[in-house]
């Protein structure tokens, strides 16, 4: 792999992406926005392409990046170029999107309870992860509970959150009462 990491200006016109993938339109607007107002932050990387066919680079990672200043009208654009070969430049791009997608509920209530076991507040834990300190007192308080299948309701959206807290904190008639209330109201 390249071990200087220069970054150089490459034409757009010479990149071909080997793998493209499907854009969610709002998320890409708002890079392509921020683009527009601030410039490119991060450079994309590309590998050389040993056939040449569709140009003489190949993306690796920045298919987002690279699409948005294409609508900009930009002909040259920021880039690593990497030596590494189809195959390995391949891996490189699967890791970046893996790394980058958002983590699965249960993930992220794990997280709750790590932070929270390191001695971390409700709000400092919310700020660190983007939710609300309610939410992670919510989480915390049925992941100290043990009440990990209250909590796998909640995160399937089969109950709210709110009625698994309450659920876990009632004697055993007073759940049935909450959970006579809640279908009546049809959170159930």
């Amino acid at each position: 792999m390249n071990k200087s990491k220069a970054v150089e200006m490459i034409p757009i016109s010479e990149i071909v992406i080997p793998n493209p993938r499907i854009r969610n339109p709002k998320i890409h607007k708002e890079i392509t926005d921020n683009i527009e107002k601030v410039g490119l932050k991060r450079p994309i990387t590309v590998r050389l392409n040993a056939s040449k066919q569709g140009g003489r680079y190949a993306l690796v990672c920045g298919q987002g990046r690279l699409e948005s200043c294409q609508m900009l009208g930009e002909t040259e654009i920021a880039a690593i170029v990497s030596d590494a070969d189809a195959e390995t430049g391949h891996v490189m791009s699967i890791v970046e999107n893996v790394a980058r997608r958002t983590p699965r509920a249960n993930e992220t209530m794990e997280q709750v309870g790590g932070l929270r076991s390191r001695g971390y507040s409700d709000a400092e834990i919310a700020q660190k992860i983007g939710c609300t300190s309610s939410w992670v007192n919510n989480v915390a308080n049925l992941l100290e509970r043990g009440e990990k299948r209250l909590l796998a309701a909640a995160e399937a959206g089969h109950i709210p959150l709110h009625l698994a807290v309450s659920i876990s904190r009632a004697t055993e008639e007073e759940a049935q009462v909450i959970l006579l209330d809640a279908y009546e109201r049809g959170d159930l």
